[in-house]
Formats: C-alpha cells, structure tokens, sequence
C-alpha cells in the first residue's frame, strides 16, 4: 500500500522536472496553434515501460503504441502490450482529444507553450482489444492519459514526447460469465516515449480569398 501511495507523488515529480529541464522550444508564446494548421496530420510512434495489474497480480511489459490524428482533434490509435507473462493484447481504437479545439474555439489559450500542449493533449480512447493469451478473446478498451512536451522543432519532427497513461481491459464474456468464473479484466500503467511527424496540409489556404473594404 505505501508504494501505491507513493506513486502519485513519483509522477507529479517527474512531471515538474521535465517541465524545469525542458528547453527553450517548448517554453515559446502562441495562439494556442502551435503551427497544428501547417501540418494537421500527425503520426506518432512510442515504445516504453508499463505495469499491469492482472488478478490483482503486478507483471512489468512493453507498451508500444501508433497513432493517426487530424489536427490533434481525433484519429486512431492502435496500441499494444508485451510481456513474459499473461496480459498481452493488441488495442484499436479511436483517440479523442476534446480540450483543445474547445480551448481554442473559446481563447481560453494559456500562450506558454509548453502549458498549452500539456493541458490539450489529455486524451480519451476507447475500442476493441485482442487478447493474446490463452482462447485470444475480444475485450473492451478504454484509456486516458496525457503527454510532456520534451523537444519541439516545429518542423516534419513535430518533436519528442513522454506520454503517460492508463488502460483498462475487460476481456470478460458478460453472457457466460459465473461467480466461480475469475475476473478477465486488467489495468495497465504506462509511460512511452514518442517520436512524432507532422504532415503537410496546409489547411489555411482552404479558405476563400478575403479582402478588406
């Protein structure tokens, strides 16, 4: 219980220290943008440590994860987890991200950059998942998590991210279930490091040609 306990702690920490040694290209002023109209499509790509709770027993893993998104808004996120024990699966899903158009839909922009994408990249997703293990089943995925901006050079690299999150998987078949039957459902703490690309596109020139009166 006291390494549970402690954990909250561990994490805000390592999110201040990130926040004090990250380097002057996520601390720049903005819109809120961010140069997301330049490149609106984003690909990332992560790999890292996580831990799994299965039957109340804790196995260490590798999370993997890529994921598509449209303006930082929406998109699909296939995911998986590794290991040498029970737990592994392969997650597709959709990932949304509902902060940031409606934080800039209402200028409610902090304008430090680096607060900015960390408040908007709080994210929900939620799909199907295929356990590997034993009959290879279908569950219900459902996650949340955020990112750190680490590095940003606003170029094809869209930059180095550490994301932490959570998911939890319910491989239990609800139609056959039984009390004897032992519970199918798992959480997984991870944290992965993300390299993302930007892909051109250039939404502004959409826009109709304006002229002033």
């Amino acid at each position: 219980m006291g390494g549970q306990a402690r954990a909250p702690r561990v994490v805000a920490a390592v999110i201040g220290l990130l926040a004090l040694s990250a380097p002057a290209s996520a601390q720049r002023n903005g819109d809120g943008l961010y140069g997301r109209w330049d490149r609106a499509f984003t690909l990332s790509l992560g790999a890292g440590p996580s831990l799994s709770w299965i039957e109340q027993e804790r196995q260490a893993g590798l999370a993997t994860e890529l994921r598509f998104l449209i303006g930082d808004m929406a998109g699909l996120a296939v995911a998986s987890r590794w290991g040498p024990d029970a737990g592994q699966y392969l997650f597709l899903g959709v990932d949304l991200r509902p902060l940031f158009p409606g934080l800039f839909a209402l200028d409610l922009s902090i304008g430090n950059e680096f607060a900015d994408l960390l408040v908007q990249s709080l994210y929900l997703e939620l799909g199907p998942a295929f356990l590997l293990d034993g009959d290879r089943s279908v569950g219900l995925g459902l996650g949340f998590g955020f990112s750190v901006p680490l590095y940003r050079p606003l170029r094809t690299l869209r930059g180095l991210w550490l994301r932490i999150g959570a998911r939890h998987i319910n491989g239990s078949p609800q139609h056959r279930q039984t009390v004897d039957e032992p519970s199918r459902s798992e959480w997984t703490l991870f944290t992965t490091f993300v390299v993302r690309l930007g892909i051109k596109a250039k939404i502004g020139r959409w826009e109709a040609p304006s002229y002033r009166p």
